[in-house]
């Protein structure tokens, strides 16, 4: 199956391999299934889209806490988060930025408040880890997020740190499908945790998947869906005549994706 993704690798003039579908990522799967016309746009049309201030908070309010949890004053990472979120949002124009900017501080010591329930009885020993794997002979990579080590029973495990501005009412299958995948690449247990901003300050909320198989059956069949369908068609043109874009989806409320699906299907 592996030589369909192959199929629309591209190469340089040495014949070496400057871009690939693979290895997959999570996001990559999760497009596939259910956003296939972006996942057309950026994996085979090869569009850039620029990131979003929802997405920077996130990273930033993670990297704050990484350096708190390192040692660092909360002041200093505090400031440290801030300019990482503003240099990383100089790069687009989202109109949310502003909004996003107010909800970082809030989300920042809700999480510290949440570890420091728990920092007696923990050890980090690790943030950011690349995963690598290999889902039905294809391979895969990740990033974890915080990787933490029980001081009384040194097992360790990761907690995934979702921001939102929505609380959950459950965990998604999507969120389900990327702590399965964490977890065959990891052998250790996942947590999920959610920071959610409120007009007010922020909440809370704890999430664990007990059952990581039926996630990963749902990740395998993508993959072999992928894999079906990456035969079934031989070059952009093909794809282009393959999928059919959804003028409703909220994803076109971005500039740039909108103006793709135009420059691609004409509509």
């Amino acid at each position: 199956m592996i030589e369909h993704f192959k199929k629309f690798d591209k190469k340089n003039d040495e014949g070496k391999v400057i871009k690939s579908l693979l290895p997959l990522s999570f996001s990559h799967l999760n497009e596939f299934a259910f956003q296939r016309d972006r996942w057309a746009l950026k994996r085979i049309f090869d569009y850039d889209f620029p990131s979003s201030a929802a997405a920077e908070r996130g990273k930033a309010v993670e990297a704050g806490l990484n350096m708190w949890l390192n040692g660092m004053d909360s002041e200093k990472a505090t400031n440290l988060m801030l300019d990482q979120f503003h240099a990383n949002c100089e790069l687009f124009d989202d109109p949310k930025t502003e909004e996003e900017e107010y909800n970082l501080i809030p989300l920042f010591k809700k999480g510290m408040i949440s570890f420091q329930e728990y920092g007696f009885k923990w050890n980090l020993i690790g943030f950011q880890k690349k995963l690598e794997l290999e889902i039905q002979g294809i391979p895969m990579i990740g990033y974890t997020d915080f990787h933490f080590e029980d001081k009384q029973t040194k097992e360790d495990f990761y907690i995934d740190l979702k921001t939102t501005k929505r609380k959950p009412s459950g965990l998604s299958m999507s969120h389900a499908m990327q702590q399965s995948i964490y977890h065959k690449g990891t052998n250790a247990q996942q947590k999920l945790w959610y920071l959610i901003a409120k007009k007010s300050g922020a909440d809370f909320e704890p999430m664990n998947l007990t059952d990581y198989d039926k996630p990963m059956r749902v990740c395998e069949h993508i993959i072999s869906v992928m894999g079906k369908y990456l035969e079934s068609v031989n070059s952009k043109e093909d794809v282009k005549n393959s999928i059919i874009p959804n003028p409703d989806d909220w994803i076109w409320r971005d500039t740039a994706v909108l103006e793709a699906r135009k420059e691609v299907w004409g509509y």
